[in-house]
């Protein structure tokens, strides 16, 4: 079960931060390794992060440390729709996810603003590359994939299996290549970036931003409804297979004592002399 709202929020908050802080990790580490290896390719380089952290964030111990906090509105969506949580829950989880990514983007910004860095901008609005229509599509396929690879290959893995769901979403974006969308799948870190710079009412913010909601949103409603065109086929062969077993061994349970009334008759009967012999010529 998700966590309360209150570890919810701040795990989000937490997580908010430290994504944010990929840039100047990458600021200082790259230098570091351009000097004593050579030439670094800063989108590998950049990608390795995201792994990096995403690794730690899916990891067992955070998940231990949060209450398994879900860090992402449109996994409370998800939860919703395949009745894993109730409505009340899934919606103050909902709220939870945006508020906490934007106190973590909001304290990110100001920890920026006290300890600026040369050459580093901050934090900008984020926006589909690829418009609207597009945008969306990419995220809904984003989603989809990588919820599709949680539910059904990820388990596979055993142990290793959060690690396989990051290394999964990396590989997502790399073939998404920041054409359409960049493939967040988390819609609340869009909304905490357009905050930021104080634009939520403007069409073009909102329609940024409605993007990625309709994309990601969309994404896990395709998930769950492929989940309850097939759930139930699986539930409806169990049941018939159960039911026929039962149905087999009360007849099989019934017949046999059946069987065994009729010889226990027989045989009393046999006792009685009732039943002649073989080779009894007297009462003939």
């Amino acid at each position: 079960m998700p966590p309360s709202p209150a570890r919810e929020l701040a795990s989000s908050a937490f997580m908010s931060f430290w994504m944010n802080n990929i840039a100047v990790e990458l600021a200082l580490v790259t230098p570091l390794l351009a000097k004593y290896y050579g030439p670094v390719d800063d989108q590998q380089m950049f990608l390795t992060f995201i792994f990096l952290h995403l690794s730690f964030f899916f990891s067992p111990l955070y998940a231990n440390l949060s209450g398994k906090a879900c860090n992402n509105p449109t996994v409370y969506f998800l939860l919703y729709l395949t009745g894993k949580v109730p409505l009340v829950q899934a919606a103050v989880g909902f709220l939870c996810t945006i508020v906490g990514t934007c106190v973590g983007t909001f304290a990110y910004a100001a920890a920026l603003e006290t300890f600026p860095m040369a050459g580093y901008k901050g934090i900008s609005a984020v926006k589909a590359a690829g418009g609207m229509y597009h945008g969306a599509a990419a995220e809904a396929a984003v989603a989809f994939v990588n919820f599709t690879f949680a539910g059904l290959v990820q388990p596979m893995f055993g142990a290793m299996g959060p690690y396989a769901g990051a290394f999964f979403y990396v590989v997502t974006i790399t073939v998404e290549r920041c054409a359409y969308s960049c493939g967040f799948m988390n819609p609340a870190v869009v909304f905490a970036t357009h905050a930021l710079k104080g634009d939520l009412t403007s069409r073009e913010s909102i329609e940024h931003v409605a993007t990625y909601f309709v994309g990601a949103l969309g994404g896990a409603a395709a998930v769950a409804l492929v989940n309850a065109l097939v759930m139930p086929a699986k539930v409806q062969v169990k049941v018939k297979g159960t039911v026929r077993k039962n149905i087999g061994g009360a007849t099989s349970t019934a017949v046999k004592k059946g069987v065994g009334k009729k010889g226990a008759v027989k045989k009393g009967a046999g006792k009685a002399g009732a039943t002649p012999k073989k080779g009894d010529k007297k009462d003939l």
